[in-house]
Formats: structure tokens, sequence, C-alpha cells
């Protein structure tokens, strides 16, 4: 891995399969949602957001679209699945591609309150 943990917000490639019913698989983006202070303490496992290129009418709720920059690495227009947190292991990583801008964190963050009802 490019750093020596990977950050809240930061994007990273990972495996997601073996995949079962409805969730997420493949190799694809997620993004790190749990905090920093969990992330460096050693902890093997990070609660992930999955991201996708497939858009679905209806779900901007659940489905948090991102643009392509050259900040977040990402190669087209990508939605976060908020409804799709999980946590996965370190090794699923395979490297880190970018960073959500202030914007993005403040939509997905508004949207897992909702999803959560916190």
């Amino acid at each position: 891995m490019t750093n020596s943990y990977p950050k809240q917000y930061e994007i990273w490639i990972a495996k997601l399969d073996p995949s079962v019913g409805s969730e997420p698989g493949k190799m694809r983006p997620v993004v790190i949602l749990q905090s920093n202070l969990l992330n460096q303490s050693g902890h093997e496992s990070f609660i992930v957001c999955a991201i996708s290129s497939q858009h679905r009418e209806g779900v901007s709720l659940i489905r948090i679209s991102i643009a392509p920059t050259p900040n977040n690495g990402l190669l087209k227009k990508s939605y976060i699945l908020c409804d799709q947190i999980r946590s996965i292991d370190q090794s699923r990583f395979i490297g880190r591609v970018g960073n959500l801008d202030g914007e993005a964190i403040n939509r997905l963050n508004e949207s897992i309150k909702v999803i959560l009802s916190l």
C-alpha cells in the first residue's frame, strides 16, 4: 500500500469478491468511512462504501454522484453506494487512487446520517 494506512475519505481499489446477493463485488473503488483514529491504530479491517459507475434512477439519496477529477483519481462519473456500507479486511486493498473533495464528503455524511437515522 502506498500509505502506511488508508485514511478517512480516501478512495482505494479493493477486491470485493466473493459477493453475496446484492452486495457489490469484483475489483472496484471504495471510499474509507471510519475515522483515522481507528485506521492508524493497527485495526485490520476498514469500514467502506463501494463506488460504482452504474447509475440507477430514483436513488439519489443512497447513490452520491462524483465527477472524475485528478484529485479523486476516478476515470468516469461514479456513484458512492451509501447503502452498501461494509467492513473489509486490509488485505483486500490494491492501492490508493485519490481523495474525496469537501463537497462530496459533506454529501456522503448527510446521506449516511439519513440512511442510519443518526
